[in-house]
């Protein structure tokens, strides 16, 4: 029986409230569909490069995984997508996508103005609110309507990708919740709706806090911060159908924990979908990424377990302001506090 006066019940209450904070709000949400929408529309209007090949516009990242954060006051929120040359796809270049994509954006008066140029993507940055990154790529095989193969600058080589295929695997991972208590309480794929976060597997939500936590640990070091992408796919992998999200951020803190005792050399993370995919590749070159990686476990693992070890909830306060904001945790720990007299009292 779900015992809800537990601290580990009132924890877990708490976690959902301050997960539930951090849900993009529809004011942004439909800002960024507005966005997407004509971005994608401007290119399939193209009359040169892309009004004769075949392609798809599609989501992926966080937005498509359902894991998205309300950005902190020094952020901005990302959307990713992708432009999927799909029909004579063997006959194109990722580099020849790239540069037409690049010269299409330039064509419009506003994006030209808002286009920086980056390693994989086009990025437009929509100065104090969010960006948008734009990944042109190939179909790599006839028979996988999903692998891509994208250019990648630095390497001067194509390397192949499968955003869409990650998508599907990382639902697919939270739908093997064994229990969610907390559920009772020429094609252009449209952005998928926000989904309402009492249907929301304690996964996506556990990711939330996670993402949330490094963004507030990398706050003076986003340069060396670990990837969205990295910490999602630990996650997915590491989870094991746990019902609420205090089991899935406990056993999920303590698998990576494990799991980072590993040397740079060893600790890799592929997509799940595509075995030629590696997020972890710039460790190899940049190892400070790994280290801070490793630093940033380590501080979670300490931070969590400080926090399982106080039998009541404001006695941990300093530790939960620390991982997930002094605001977002007074205000929602407030609700809670009302939300648990008023049952008391009814009893």
């Amino acid at each position: 029986m779900y015992n809800i006066k537990s601290n580990e019940a009132r924890l877990d209450d708490l976690l959902n409230r301050m997960a539930a904070s951090l849900q993009l709000d529809e004011t942004r949400f439909s800002k960024m569909e507005t966005a997407y929408k004509a971005v994608s529309e401007w290119i399939e209007n193209d009359e040169g490069f892309f009004k004769n090949v075949e392609f798809e516009i599609y989501p992926h990242g966080s937005v498509l995984a359902g894991t998205t954060v309300k950005p902190t006051e020094k952020e901005e929120f990302d959307l990713d997508f992708v432009i999927h040359i799909c029909m004579d796809w063997d006959k194109y270049d990722p580099a020849e996508v790239y540069k037409e994509l690049k010269r299409r954006l330039e064509e419009h008066e506003i994006y030209k103005k808002l286009l920086e140029p980056k390693n994989r993507v086009l990025r437009l940055n929509y100065a104090g609110d969010f960006h948008m990154d734009i990944m042109p790529g190939c179909q790599e095989f006839a028979d996988d309507p999903d692998r891509i193969l994208v250019r990648d600058k630095k390497l001067q080589d194509n390397v192949s990708s499968n955003p869409r295929g990650y998508g599907a695997w990382f639902n697919d991972k939270a739908d093997t919740v064994r229990e969610f208590l907390l559920e009772k309480a020429y094609a252009m794929e449209e952005l998928p709706e926000q989904e309402p976060y009492h249907l929301k597997k304690p996964l996506k939500r556990a990711v939330q806090l996670i993402k949330r936590y490094r963004n507030i640990y990398f706050e003076n070091d986003p340069d060396n911060a670990t990837s969205s992408i990295i910490l999602t796919t630990l996650a997915g992998q590491f989870y094991d159908g746990e019902g609420t999200i205090y089991e899935t951020v406990n056993n999920i803190v303590s698998r990576m924990h494990q799991a980072a005792k590993y040397g740079v050399e060893d600790f890799k993370v592929y997509n799940p979908v595509n075995g030629d995919e590696e997020f972890t590749d710039k460790w190899q070159h940049e190892p400070q990424l790994f280290d801070r990686f490793l630093d940033f476990v380590k501080n979670f693992k300490q931070t969590w377990e400080a926090i399982k070890r106080e039998s009541d909830i404001n006695e941990s306060k300093d530790e939960l302001k620390t991982m997930f904001g002094e605001r977002i945790f007074s205000i929602e720990s407030r609700g809670l506090g009302a939300s648990y007299n008023q049952a008391f009292s009814d009893n």
